[in-house]
């Protein structure tokens, strides 16, 4: 039910709204409620998805862990959703030295690692999204207070994960490979396991307390409506680059059969314990995938930065061809990872139809949708460009792998820190040019049929420009 009731209405046209919900009392106290329950629960649904995640792949395992572990387990995956640091402690299991001695210790490697598998997180923003909106919707009021309603899911999300980090201790062994033994840990009162789930629901219940509100707000203001238009446009574009990143790799996997047929082999075969977990793993992170290539399509580089250290490993002037892991780096703590690079085939650049078809459906859409002038559809579009290069920049980093290392035996020093994947800032400042450019030239061809210009209405005592906006108030046309 809509609780904006229209008050006044001013000689100029423009109408005055004072919307039921919107005091400062009613911004404070209404809606808690709902969010609570909403909040609670997203937790609940994203803490039993973790937890049917760690018992299908331990029950798949020919030996698998007792149901206790499995548990433990399963509440790190609910971490892994969110980008919360969990710690690995390694050791090299060094013939004739036991793990976890002296010897090993010194050599060992630690790493409080974040990572999202953000599959897990989409389906998280999906629900709390929804939970947003359902409070903004029961606690009604303008827009500005159905956003501030719709963020009251977050702290039902954000606490229950921090208390348990705090209670539960977690020390899982990492089964022993022949080279590295080890296990995850969490760490108590990790303050990751608040502040992460607290922005994430933050910002999807914010966007869900928009939505509710958006109707009156495009009915009655013309930049309402430009807002939701490009809000819109952005949000395609970011969500068409994920799908036409991941069509590429099917295509190359077409094209190349047999560089498909190793990496398959690679995560797969041959049989182990650990296949169904590591495909259960790659689902999970499939996006994460489809950024790590959205980003070099746009002419970016996914690498690994930190630490004293800066290296790329794909983009159009560097990819790999060969990849292998030697263990001699073991004994002091890490692996020696090597791998052979070229330059990208002329093939490869087919890719950047990606980020050019993403962006230009993507502003074409913002301007049918909500565009009434052919200039304005062209400034919507490339509008919803800046939006993209948002989206981009925030799933760049949770697509990465963020650790901070130390290792008293390897030369690693104390506290750093390293991100591994698409650089964020280069991938939000590439997503702003291909977003601008190309959403400008998508909303123009949305745009076309539109009029040049506002059109003068009205008696010509009382003449005023005003576009063709049926929502708009004032008189028809003359």
């Amino acid at each position: 039910m809509n609780e904006n009731v229209p008050q006044t209405r001013a000689r100029s046209g423009v109408t005055g709204w004072a919307p039921r919900g919107s005091s400062p009392t009613a911004i404070l106290t209404r809606g808690w409620g709902t969010g609570l329950i909403r909040g609670g629960l997203a937790f609940v649904v994203m803490a039993a998805l973790g937890q049917a995640v760690a018992f299908a792949v331990n029950l798949a395992q020919a030996t698998g862990v007792s149901a206790g572990t499995a548990a433990k387990l399963g509440w790190l995956y609910f971490g892994w959703f969110q980008h919360a640091a969990v710690t690995t402690r390694l050791t090299p299991s060094v013939a004739g030295v036991p793990a976890g001695s002296a010897l090993s210790g010194e050599a060992g490697l630690t790493a409080d690692v974040g990572l999202a598998m953000m599959l897990g997180t989409f389906l998280a923003i999906a629900i709390l999204y929804r939970g947003g909106r359902a409070v903004a919707d029961r606690a009604g009021g303008g827009v500005g207070a159905r956003v501030l309603h719709g963020i009251k899911v977050a702290p039902a999300y954000a606490i229950p994960p921090f208390l348990l980090s705090g209670l539960v201790s977690i020390d899982i062994p990492i089964p022993r490979n022949g080279l590295v033994a080890g296990s995850l840990q969490l760490q108590p009162w990790d303050l990751s396991w608040f502040v992460l789930p607290l922005l994430i629901a933050a910002a999807a219940g914010a966007a869900g307390g928009l939505r509710s509100g958006r109707y009156d707000l495009i009915s009655n203001d013309p930049w309402g409506r430009r807002a939701a238009g490009v809000i819109g446009g952005g949000l395609r574009m970011f969500v068409v680059g994920l799908v036409l990143s991941f069509v590429g790799l099917l295509v190359l996997a077409a094209v190349r059969p047999g560089a498909t047929r190793t990496y398959f082999e690679t995560i797969s075969g041959p049989p182990t314990d650990q296949t169904t977990m590591n495909i259960a793993h790659h689902v999970l992170l499939l996006p994460n995938q489809s950024l790590w290539v959205l980003v070099p399509a746009m002419g970016g580089c996914d690498g690994l930065s930190g630490g004293g250290v800066s290296a790329t490993f794909l983009c159009y002037s560097k990819v790999p061809t060969t990849v292998s892991v030697s263990p001699e780096g073991l004994i002091s703590g890490t692996p020696v990872v090597q791998a052979d690079f070229e330059k990208a085939p002329s093939g490869y650049f087919v890719f950047l139809l990606v980020p050019a078809l993403s962006v230009v459906l993507g502003g074409r859409y913002a301007a049918r949708k909500r565009a009434r002038l052919r200039r304005e559809a062209v400034g919507m579009g490339a509008a919803s460009g800046v939006v993209f290069a948002v989206l981009v920049a925030v799933g760049s980093w949770l697509a990465s792998v963020s650790a901070g290392l130390s290792s008293p035996a390897g030369g690693i020093p104390a506290n750093a820190s390293v991100l591994i994947g698409p650089g964020v800032f280069a991938a939000g400042l590439l997503a702003l040019v291909w977003g601008v450019l190309g959403g400008g030239l998508g909303g123009w061809l949305g745009g076309r049929k539109f009029p040049p210009r506002a059109r003068l209405s009205g008696p010509s005592s009382l003449s005023r420009w005003r576009t063709e906006d049926p929502a708009q108030p004032g008189p028809g046309p003359g």
